[in-house]
């Protein structure tokens, strides 16, 4: 989302011509109507909202299957640490003594990372959702589309950079 919308390229079907990678204002010289070209804006709007949100998707992601396992398995131990098996218990205590932490803090900061994760995660679902739909609702004809499309954009992409910096600081330990 970091495109501007009036850079933006889009491509659409009017009158059996096919407009491949066109600018706005060709599109608009092509005599190309505002409804189409603003139908086709902000479907490319949304794309760019998909696309955004993905990458933010990816950088939560860990690279390894079994990292991720891992960290399921940790954050299941976490949540309830009593009924966790006593053999998943020592190894928990093998790796919070190795960090310097004992069982208790290992388990909090475990806990506490997947809460930051799991709200990251949500929340990047939820601004994609709610800039697809702010982007939806505006009229394909509006003479402003564009800014109101690039409104929705900046808007969150600004709600995802710091929701997701402020969780990264939390994963991280602060850092």
């Amino acid at each position: 989302m970091n495109t501007a919308i009036l850079d933006l390229e889009v491509t659409l079907e009017h009158e059996g011509k096919s407009y491949v990678n066109f600018a706005l204002p060709a599109l608009r010289e092509a005599g190309v109507p505002a409804a189409v070209i603003g139908d086709a804006l902000k479907a490319t709007a949304r794309s760019e909202v998909a696309r955004v949100a993905d990458s933010y998707r990816a950088r939560l992601a860990s690279a390894s299957a079994g990292k991720l396992a891992e960290y399921r398995i940790k954050e299941e131990i976490a949540r309830d640490p009593a009924g966790a098996d006593a053999a998943e218990l020592a190894l928990i205590e093998r790796e919070a003594t190795a960090r310097g932490l004992d069982q208790a803090g290992l388990l909090a900061e475990i806990a506490a990372k997947a809460a930051a994760y799991r709200q990251v995660a949500l929340l990047i679902g939820a601004l994609e959702a709610e800039a697809s739909a702010a982007i939806t609702a505006i009229p394909d004809t509006a003479p402003d589309i564009e800014t109101q499309i690039q409104t929705a954009l900046t808007s969150a992409k600004s709600q995802a950079e710091a929701a997701f910096a402020d969780a990264l600081a939390l994963i991280n330990g602060g850092a």
